[in-house]
């Protein structure tokens, strides 16, 4: 009866250990890595089944932000709109639940023998941020300025409570380690993981404010004629990305002075270029009480990481300045992950402690054939948690000018890949917004006009 019984339990392990593998612990670096391909270009039928397939899966709103980026990218600005709502309606359905719920908590629970890839995505603040200046950027082109207020507003609102959760978590973090010198231990373990990182996240003041959301709204602002409140976001983006044409933006408001010259129009342009870094997995040993024991976590593929490169803005063949960074979200990405990650391998190291207690008492109960068995679950379903938002761009550029009224020709390019040229009809008393993608080799421009 013993030698049956060793036989199901093994049986039963290697085939948990297949299936996991299959179907709940496949990596997200897959997709993503073919959503990334889809950027600048038609979606496929293929990538459209995939989509509709995940809608309704536990990490469905990443799946909706993931086609909502792809559709705003391709210009097809009203259907990215729609799925960006049906994006935020998910996350709001995700806020309002209790914070303890049952089904949470059977989904941790699997996730201790398991990996945290079970655990339904949550969206973490700041690419929620980065979701409504998204639609904000839908709704500036479908000349609903109303709407785009509103989603700067909640954007704003999102960075404040960011900075409010950070201040806290930091007051937090400093009393566990100096009351667990284990942590410092850790840490050390991870500073060695992370080397090639710690050069990205430094390029950035913190992870949970955004220029780029400070600088869009100050800009929709200006053109809705609240100079107050674009002065103020000015100033904001200027103390995060202090660039010399954001100061020249913080003078003009504060002189009240909406325009640089007598009948010029203001045309801002926004750049998306490159994908946010690649996450992928490392495996580190860490010290415990009972020994050393091996643990997954998510970090990003150095290598993955997009410099920036300022594009040439010439209008009727004439170079007139060049797009400089508001925002590195790349960078962003990375300073974020390394701000959770002592918290995320924490719970990867009592995960580990339970799998590895689970396997000591297979053995102590099947013998060497019920260790066995354990290890082998252990080894199959020790995996990183590598789901994000994987379509995001790398960073966020900015050029401002001023044309006078009349048809321009404006052109963006990058050493040998340049734009199409897209027709400027400028006219007095308007705002010309003009946002250009750069990305997989190719460089896409639109633009809407929205009157004062």
């Amino acid at each position: 009866m013993h030698h049956i019984l060793k036989g199901t339990l093994i049986s039963a392990l290697f085939s948990v250990s297949v299936t996991s593998q299959a179907a709940v612990f496949s990596s997200y670096n897959e997709e993503g890595s073919f959503f990334r391909s889809h950027l600048n270009s038609a979606l496929s039928e293929n990538l459209i089944t995939q989509f509709k397939d995940k809608a309704d899966s536990k990490d469905g709103v990443l799946y909706l932000l993931e086609q909502a980026r792809l559709l705003q990218v391709n210009h097809q600005y009203e259907e990215s709109r729609d799925y960006y709502k049906q994006a935020f309606t998910l996350l709001e359905k995700q806020k309002n639940r209790a914070k303890i719920s049952v089904s949470r908590m059977g989904f941790k629970a699997l996730a201790m023998v398991s990996n945290d890839s079970v655990v339904p995505y949550l969206v973490p603040a700041h690419e929620q941020v980065l979701a409504h200046i998204s639609q904000a950027k839908n709704y500036i082109f479908l000349k609903d300025l109303e709407a785009a207020a509103v989603e700067m507003r909640v954007a704003q609102g999102l960075q404040r409570e960011i900075e409010l959760l950070h201040q806290k978590e930091l007051e937090k973090k400093k009393d566990k380690v100096a009351k667990n010198t284990e942590a410092e231990k850790n840490l050390s373990v991870l500073d060695e993981a992370f080397v090639g990182l710690d050069p990205i996240a430094g390029k950035i003041k913190n992870s949970y404010q955004n220029a780029y959301a400070f600088y869009m709204a100050a800009n929709l602002w200006e053109t809705l004629g609240e100079y107050n409140d674009a002065l103020v976001d000015y100033k904001k983006a200027y103390e995060l990305q202090p660039d010399k044409q954001i100061f020249e933006d913080v003078k003009r408001l504060d002189q009240l002075v909406t325009q640089h010259k007598k009948g010029s129009v203001p045309v801002i342009v926004f750049i998306e270029q490159g994908i946010v870094p690649q996450k992928v997995e490392n495996k580190i040993d860490v010290p415990t009480p009972g020994g050393l024991i091996n643990i997954a976590f998510a970090t990003y593929e150095p290598s993955t990481y997009v410099i920036p490169t300022s594009l040439k803005v010439k209008v009727n063949n004439k170079a007139l300045q060049d797009s400089y960074v508001i925002s590195d979200i790349g960078a962003l990405a990375v300073k974020d992950l390394k701000e959770k990650i002592m918290a995320n391998v924490s719970s990867q190291v009592l995960r580990a402690t339970a799998k590895y207690a689970a396997q000591k008492e297979l053995g102590n109960q099947f013998g060497v054939f019920g260790q066995l068995a354990g290890n082998v679950l252990n080894m199959a379903t020790e995996r990183a948690d590598l789901r994000g938002w994987s379509t995001l761009p790398s960073n966020a550029q900015i050029a401002r000018l001023n044309l006078t009224p009349g048809k321009h020709n404006l052109q963006l390019s990058s050493g040998s890949v340049s734009s199409s040229p897209v027709t400027l009809d400028v006219k007095a008393n308007q705002t010309v917004f003009v946002y250009a993608h750069h990305v997989n080799d190719k460089i896409t421009a639109s633009v809407s006009t929205i009157p004062h």
